[in-house]
């Protein structure tokens, strides 16, 4: 089910005060020697002027990795392309150039070239790694633990009674018959109830206009910075004021999108307001290309390195870096602000202290193409992501209330902020653009893996808080209105956990009567009336929060998809996620423990947060002025670097 289309809680990727950063002159002079070596004759070949071909290495190119971060450095050495500079859009091509001359004629036949196209089209959606990795089950059983044996073992004996008990009773036989005998109610209640409750939700939430149209921004961006935004030449000016900082986690992040999304950032943030966060599971950074990157985009960028591999450790980094601001913005390495952009301080107080915006899906390009992309633009324009929270709060929720885990961290965050009795508000006077999946199975990210892996089944592992937050909380409401609709969207959550499981047993023993058929297809169908509610009721006003039509007319589609991956998703929550997940130190324990993984509790951290990031080159440059062919202890180097 998609379960993204509605959230209980808007996702809470915050905003708060914190520190100024300090960045030495030998900085600035090391990013002006890398950038003036980035001439566009080193990306020439030597053979008829042919571009390179593009690196073997594919990547996640996301500050959301599938299988979070890898304990080893990566096999590359330094000196040849990381999976990090390899974008989204070309990881969905494996073509190498065309050998140049004049394009031979094609003479097939039209139905030849017609079967070419469509297995190019479908060869480009799968990938027959990602199909290992979904019927790969070694990580089931492997490695060994308790915990998750005997969880394997509990779920070997419940297939085991089921199955004794209906030799003995012969129930499953005569549940079947009660099925069909109901075949419309339960159809109703396993394909239908979804739309339905959406449709509900839908008749309470409103959608802002645009007036009184939307000022110009509030924070801009230094006088020395020229950028390219939107195809128009603009030098922003200085405001005596900048109480806002931008803090971006990323990890193994694109180049390419990640200066789309710092260029959009420039219009609303100065460079030295800007706080890059990459992160992983190593000592300090495993290469310096990142950095250099980010010193050529702009040298008063604030770049740190944080060894927890978590997004929201990273953006606790952040925020302890820059806790002399009052508020915090904070976007995921592909999400680019729009000009339209303002930060929403008016609408925060005692009690509210986050603000989510709406969403909208688009490709490498910018564009909505139809089918998958327009699909999940459709749901992102219906949710919510929390991108604005105020300093001391985001401090205060990731380190005593947040899990920091990988998976559903996003569900985690607002779980974590309405056990702190705090809201969330929404401006609509602005659309943030993420870069979505162009490919359902495809090579690097695509749409399966991430909600496979992390999205389904970590919103299946949230059964028993779900219910916990519905039936034992107020969540921070105090008005009758208020506490209803929580309660409602709660349920919600929780029955498109439930009717997931219900959907398996139904679908396999009902799939074969054509009954089945001549009734679940209309109500298939139902799922267009919550976009078309939502694009010609609620956004009637807002052109810009409008999902394409047909989009909304194949949405049904979309939604049969997804309820495949929620089937797999639900899967794994059992057998992997229940006893084979293991959960990451929280931040309370780390500071508990002082764990040097805590950088913001060394006291280098104080006057300069990048201080591993330095200690890394410096290991760098005295490994290479020994020549010593034997890389430091904590940094992967490449043995062809230091010759």
């Amino acid at each position: 089910m998609n379960a993204a289309l509605v959230n209980p809680f808007l996702d809470v990727d915050e905003i708060l005060p914190i520190q100024s950063p300090y960045s030495s002159s030998s900085h600035a002079a090391e990013t002006a020697q890398h950038c003036a070596s980035r001439s566009p004759a080193s990306i020439i070949s030597d053979r008829d002027g042919l571009p390179l071909p593009r690196p073997a290495f594919l990547s996640y190119r996301s500050s959301r990795p599938i299988n979070g971060w890898d304990d080893q450095p990566p096999p590359y050495p330094y000196d040849t392309p990381c999976s990090s500079t390899t974008s989204l859009a070309q990881s969905s091509s494996e073509s190498l150039p065309l050998r140049l001359g004049a394009p031979k004629r094609d003479r097939r036949n039209l139905a030849f070239r017609g079967l070419s196209i469509v297995k190019r089209k479908v060869f480009s959606h799968i990938h027959l790694r990602t199909i290992w990795q979904i019927i790969d089950i070694r990580e089931v059983f492997w490695p060994f633990t308790w915990k998750k044996y005997i969880i394997l073992f509990v779920v070997a004996a419940l297939a085991v009674g089921v199955a004794i008990s209906d030799h003995y009773f012969g129930w499953i036989k005569e549940s079947m018959e009660i099925t069909r005998s109901n075949m419309l109610p339960v159809l109703i209640i396993v394909i239908g109830i979804e739309p339905i409750m959406i449709t509900v939700i839908l008749l309470v939430a409103r959608v802002p206009s645009l007036h009184p149209s939307v000022g110009p921004p509030v924070e801009r961006a230094a006088p020395d910075v020229e950028l390219d935004v939107e195809k128009t030449i603009c030098i922003v000016e200085a405001t005596p004021e900048h109480r806002t900082t931008l803090v971006i986690p990323c990890h193994n992040s694109d180049h390419e999108a990640t200066s789309k999304v710092l260029k959009s950032a420039f219009v609303h943030f100065r460079p030295q307001d800007i706080f890059v966060v990459d992160n992983g599971r190593t000592r300090h950074p495993v290469s310096p290309k990142f950095r250099n990157f980010i010193r050529c985009e702009h040298p008063d960028i604030n770049y740190i390195w944080s060894p927890i591999g978590s997004k929201n450790a990273a953006q606790l980094v952040g925020a302890m870096a820059a806790k002399d601001y009052d508020w915090i913005m904070t976007v995921d390495d592909d999400v680019s602000i729009p000009a339209t952009f303002r930060p929403p301080i008016d609408k925060m107080d005692d009690t509210t202290k986050g603000c989510a915006f709406p969403l909208k899906a688009v490709d490498a390009n910018g564009d909505v193409p139809l089918c998958l992309v327009a699909w999940q633009d459709c749901e992102y324009k219906m949710s919510g992501l929390t991108k604005l929270a105020e300093s001391d709060t985001l401090i205060d929720l990731i380190s005593n209330y947040h899990s920091i885990d990988f998976i559903a961290e996003d569900v985690n965050t607002g779980l974590s902020m309405q056990k702190m009795k705090k809201r969330i508000a929404f401006d609509a006077t602005c659309v943030l653009e993420t870069e979505v999946p162009t490919t359902i199975l495809g090579p690097g990210l695509n749409w399966w893996n991430p909600r496979h892996r992390s999205w389904e089944m970590g919103r299946h592992g949230r059964l028993i808080a779900f219910a916990d937050r519905m039936l034992l909380s107020l969540n921070g409401q105090t008005m009758p209105w208020g506490i209803f609709t929580q309660k409602f969207i709660y349920l919600y959550s929780i029955a498109t956990i439930i009717v997931d499981w219900v959907r398996v047993p139904v679908f396999v023993t009902m799939g074969g009567d054509p009954h089945f058929w001549r009734l679940g297809i209309p109500l298939m169908l139902a799922a267009t009336l919550p976009i078309l509610a939502f694009k010609y009721f609620n956004a009637r006003n807002r052109p810009d929060l409008q999902p394409r039509f047909w989009a909304a007319m194949t949405y049904p589609l979309y939604k049969q998809l997804y309820s495949l991956v929620s089937i797999f998703g639900a899967i794994r929550a059992v057998i992997f996620y229940a006893g084979g997940h293991k959960k990451p130190k929280t931040i309370k324990n780390m500071i508990k423990d002082n764990d040097p993984n805590a950088v913001w509790l060394d006291p280098r951290f104080e006057t300069n947060a990048a201080y591993l990031t330095d200690e890394a080159d410096a290991l760098l440059a005295a490994a290479k002025e020994d020549d010593s062919n034997k890389a430091p202890t904590s940094v992967y180097m490449s043995p062809a670097l230091l010759q």
